[in-house]
């Protein structure tokens, strides 16, 4: 069946596409308990956190995620903690009086990374280091 978010009802049951578990759709804050990858799959939030896990692993690429409120960890797109933030710094960009938050993390794989972005709460770039 080839469904995608406009022919989905809330309440309808659905399986998700990485844990093969059915779940009812419903609203979550001013989200959804669901999302879909680029092939139209339908996706749970425990779905989505494995995946953004298992995203992780490939330490060649950029990965973008979130600094937390508290500034403690970068989370993925639902507030799942993806790493723990083990140094950080604010510096001036000189554009205006604007900052740029500098973060190192350690993954929940345990690798490290670092990155930098606009600051808690806000996306944030990291990279795996070398």
């Amino acid at each position: 069946m080839n469904l995608n978010h406009h022919q989905i009802e809330l309440g309808a049951t659905v399986n998700c596409h990485i844990t093969g578990i059915s779940f009812i759709t419903a609203r979550d804050g001013c989200s959804f308990n669901y999302a879909w990858d680029r092939e139209g799959n339908i996706i749970s939030d425990e779905g989505v956190d494995i995946s953004e896990r298992n995203k992780l692993l490939d330490r060649t690429k950029p990965f973008f995620c979130y600094l937390s409120g508290d500034g403690k960890h970068v989370t993925g797109w639902k507030g799942n903690i993806l790493g723990d933030v083990i140094w950080h710094s604010v510096s001036c960009t000189g554009f205006n009086r604007s900052s740029i938050t500098h973060i190192r993390v350690v993954d929940v794989h345990g690798a490290k990374w670092h990155g930098k972005g606009s600051g808690r709460g806000m996306c944030i770039t990291i990279r795996g280091n070398k």
